[in-house]
Formats: structure tokens, sequence, C-alpha cells
């Protein structure tokens, strides 16, 4: 996946003000490099959802935004057509689904069959 291609998405969704600020471009980039993967793909979502926050410089969005944590189905619910897998995270095995494991870049032990 190409982050600075999902960087361009992003920065079009948010839609700041690049003449009053013509170096935030190149500052918000070089923060959105240092986030995971996960953390990119829901920035992106959020702001597609629900737009970009107007009173937040898109830089320290980027840098405020909460890291994303993966949903454990451990005694949850089971999704149904979803794919779900052992797998590791933070040093505790649990049950996740397929894609979960690759965007957080999980160690996956097995696949479940329920």
């Amino acid at each position: 996946m190409d982050t600075d291609k999902d960087f361009q998405d992003f920065w079009q969704a948010y839609k700041p003000d690049e003449m009053r600020f013509p170096n935030r471009r190149t500052a918000t980039l070089g923060q959105w490099r240092t986030r995971s993967r996960a953390a990119q793909q829901a920035m992106m979502q959020y702001v597609k959802d629900q737009g970009a926050p107007k009173w937040k410089n898109p830089y320290f969005f980027v840098q405020d935004f909460p890291e994303p944590e993966p949903k454990d189905y451990n005694g949850a619910r089971l999704l149904p057509d979803e794919p779900l897998v052992i797998a590791r995270y933070n040093d505790r095995a649990g049950l996740y689904t397929r894609r979960e494991a690759e965007l957080f870049s999980m160690d996956v032990l097995k696949p479940f069959k329920p």
C-alpha cells in the first residue's frame, strides 16, 4: 500500500488552507509517515466520515490522533463471512479478523475454525 498516495487522499479530504500556511503540507506528510498503517487508515476514515475538524491544524490532527487498537473477538459474537485468526498482539494471543491481523502486523498463529 502506498502511504504517500493515501496521504494525498487524506490531504484532499482535510482541505487545509495552503495559502495561509504554505509549509503545512510537507510538515504534515513527515508526521503522517511516522504513524502506523492502522492509524493512517483510521485518520483517513475519520476525515472522510466526519470531515476535518475546522479548528485543528492537520499536522496536530495527525500527531494527536489516538493509535487504534484491534478488536479481540475472544468471547464475542462472531462476524459472519469474516475470516478469523488466532494471532499475537502486544505479546497476547487473541482472536482477530484476518484483515486486522494484517493491518496491525500481528504474528498469526493459526486460522480459527469455529
